[in-house]
């Protein structure tokens, strides 16, 4: 008797990547793609009533992220990531995702992915162990977690700054800061949990050692070596670095 088919869905904002995606997979036996999404809005609804085996799942999208995606799912797919992530978070993928897939992937790295999820499937307990351990792993705040407000010290009083008032967090000699009109905060934060605990819609990591808002941005122009440099729209017209790996995302989101 032949082996069931493998049914994917394919989640990702970029209409070209997910007909490439497609193209590859068609091309590998037994497998079938039964949908495909634009969007977290999008994708929740349509795996949940496809109930797909495999999930071939974007991570930094428009709006919410894959993370979130996890976190809204009742149905549970084996989740195989497609990304361009810096390689911090690639070591996070690595451990607990079925497998991950570092944009542009080639034909032969997705068809050992999809054998990989066949094997898994498999062992549905350790499947579902794999993914709880993942959402853990990355830390993915839910929307009632989301940092909106923190404390900073001065002197003997705790200054209470609102997320909403920040023009940008920045890193400096391993220190954090938060940066609003005119001032800098130290805070006990990294930028990768402020990453994960701010709203995706307000603010976006453009560099290592940048996260803006979004609502503060004012220009942006070409640097060095497809870097770019962001204008924010304080009165001193403070620029922030712009890395070439997340240059593209943040044209996206500005519309630019």
């Amino acid at each position: 008797m032949s082996e069931a088919p493998l049914r994917m869905v394919l989640v990702d904002d970029e209409p070209l990547a997910r007909a490439r995606a497609r193209r590859l997979l068609l091309e590998l036996p037994g497998v079938i793609v039964v949908g495909e999404a634009g969007s977290v809005e999008e994708a929740v609804p349509l795996i949940d009533a496809l109930r797909p085996e495999c999930v071939l799942l974007d991570v930094q999208m428009p709006g919410e992220d894959g993370f979130a995606l996890l976190s809204r799912l009742t149905h549970r797919p084996a989740i195989v990531f497609a990304t361009a992530y810096d390689q911090y978070a690639v070591k996070a993928f690595e451990e607990n995702a079925v497998d991950y897939l570092l944009k542009p992937f080639r034909a032969e790295r997705l068809a050992a992915a999809i054998e990989r999820v066949r094997r898994e499937l498999e062992r549905p307990e350790e499947l579902s162990k794999r993914l709880q351990e993942l959402l853990a792993s990355v830390g993915h705040a839910p929307q009632g977690d989301r940092l909106e407000r923190f404390t900073v010290r001065i002197g003997q009083k705790q200054l209470i700054v609102r997320a909403a008032d920040v023009l940008w967090f920045g890193a400096e000699a391993k220190l954090v800061f938060a940066a609003v009109e005119g001032d800098r905060h130290w805070i006990d934060f990294t930028l990768d949990e402020l990453e994960r605990r701010l709203d995706p819609a307000k603010f976006l990591r453009v560099h290592r050692s940048a996260i803006v808002h979004l609502d503060r941005a004012a220009a942006l122009r070409p640097a060095f070596a497809g870097t770019y440099r962001l204008q924010l729209d304080d009165t001193t017209r403070t620029e922030v670095p712009v890395s070439r790996a997340r240059a593209r995302l943040l044209r996206e989101r500005l519309g630019a």
